[in-house]
This record gives structure tokens, sequence and C-alpha cells, in this order.
């Protein structure tokens, strides 16, 4: 089945649904973890031979600088590479085992809940990676995600952008949720960013990435904040005042 043919709309009703009307959205790899899909590319993926650097460094930097590949076919591009020589349940035994949860994670997440905010994670990475990842570290999260067919990767918006995190934060704030705050590291993570701070939520950037860029040249002071780990920000008045804490 294409990716088009996904009724995106419903499946982030279905994922939403039950939740407590305040949310709070996150990306996954880089952010709640460490890069998933690098750490797999720079442990287990091939070498250029012809710069003898890891070849994922040439799929980023054609996406991210040159603007030669989409984000949907740099994604791909890592994961066949790493297809070619490992079957999937050899790739999510090692995540489990090696990708390590950013400090502060699940007392992030838990702070959140007990404020009755509900965490969900949009990711452009694979559903069938981050479900078993997410289980193995006992994260209540939910999650909505691109997927597998087989070793081709499949999208729930299209094959430039992936997943349109702002488009999923836009349409959660239409069925009455409301957005305090959002939780990103790169470039796939800003137009969710953007959204959540159009609609008075707070955005997180983990690491001095692309996204943290972008808020420093759009966003106010009191709208983001930069975190390397989470227990530097889970006292933040403007964090506290946008969840009903303290």
């Amino acid at each position: 089945m294409n990716s088009t043919q996904i009724d995106w709309k419903a499946l982030w009703a279905q994922t939403l649904a039950g939740l407590p009307k305040k949310l709070w959205i996150t990306d996954i790899d880089g952010t709640l973890y460490g890069d998933t899909l690098v750490c797999l590319n720079e442990a287990l993926g091939p070498i250029n031979p012809a710069t003898g650097r890891k070849k994922w460094l040439d799929y980023d930097h054609a996406y991210k600088v040159a603007g030669t590949m989409t984000n949907g076919e740099h994604l791909i591009a890592e994961f066949q590479d790493l297809f070619a020589t490992h079957t999937l349940d050899e790739l999510v035994a090692w995540v489990k085992e090696n990708v390590a949860l950013i400090p502060g994670t699940p007392e992030f997440i838990a702070m959140l809940q007990n404020a009755g905010v509900g965490v969900v994670c949009i990711s452009n990475g694979a559903r069938q990676i981050h479900e078993p990842k997410l289980a193995h570290h006992n994260l209540p999260v939910r999650l909505i995600a691109n997927w597998f067919e087989g070793n081709t990767l499949r999208f729930v918006h299209d094959e430039n952008v992936g997943i349109d995190k702002g488009q999923l934060v836009d349409l959660a704030a239409e069925m009455g949720f409301e957005i305090v705050g959002f939780s990103g590291d790169a470039k796939g993570d800003i137009k969710g960013a953007e959204s959540t701070a159009r609609l008075g939520g707070l955005v997180l950037a983990c690491g001095d990435a692309g996204l943290a860029d972008w808020c420093r040249k759009n966003l106010d002071d009191d709208q983001w904040r930069l975190y390397t780990e989470f227990h530097s920000v889970m006292q933040l008045r403007q964090l506290q005042s946008r969840i009903g804490g303290n």
C-alpha cells in the first residue's frame, strides 16, 4: 500500500483517542533518545570507499545542506544500507541494547502525566523499531510514526517530508486539544515547533542542532529553551505554568 493512501487524519485521531485535553508532543530520535538511525549507521552501516566516511553522512549532507535529497529519500537510503546486511529483528535487538535515553526522560514523562498532560511521540523513524524500544524502557506514551513494508520505509504523509509534525500539531488543536509543549532536535521538527509556539506552547530544543538554530532566529526567549538533559528544564516557570504546575 502506498503511503499516499493512508488516512493520516483518522490515524492521528486514533492515536489521540482517550488522552487528556492537554498534550505534550515530542520527537523521539535525538530528543528522548540518542538518534537511533545515526547510531545504527555509525555502528553497522557501510563506509563510502571514495571518502572513507560512513555513507549515512553523505545522505545527511544531501538532505540538510545540499538539498539534493528529500527527508524521505535520505531516510530510505540509510535504512536500505542497514537492511543489506541485517534483519529487522537484529536491528531492534541492537537498538534496545545500545541506544540510550536522554537523561531525565522517564522523569520528564512522569511529571507531565502526573500533571494530567498526555504525551504523544511523532517520529520520522520506523514504528517497528520505536514500539519495541519504547516498551523496552517502559515509557507510557502514544506513537505515530512511519513504518516498514518489507524493507521499504513508508510515510504517514509523503516522501518529501515523511511525517509532517506541524500538520499533526495543528489538527490536534482543531480537535480541541491544548498543545502545552513540543520537544525536538532537528530540521524535521521545525514545523511542529512553529505550530506549537503559535498556539502558545513551550518548545524544548535538544542539543545545539537544527531546531535550536531555528528557535534562536524565530522565537522569543520565553517561547523556547535549550536542553541536553531533562532535569535542567523540569522546573522552568515557562514549563510549569503551561502544564498547570506550581
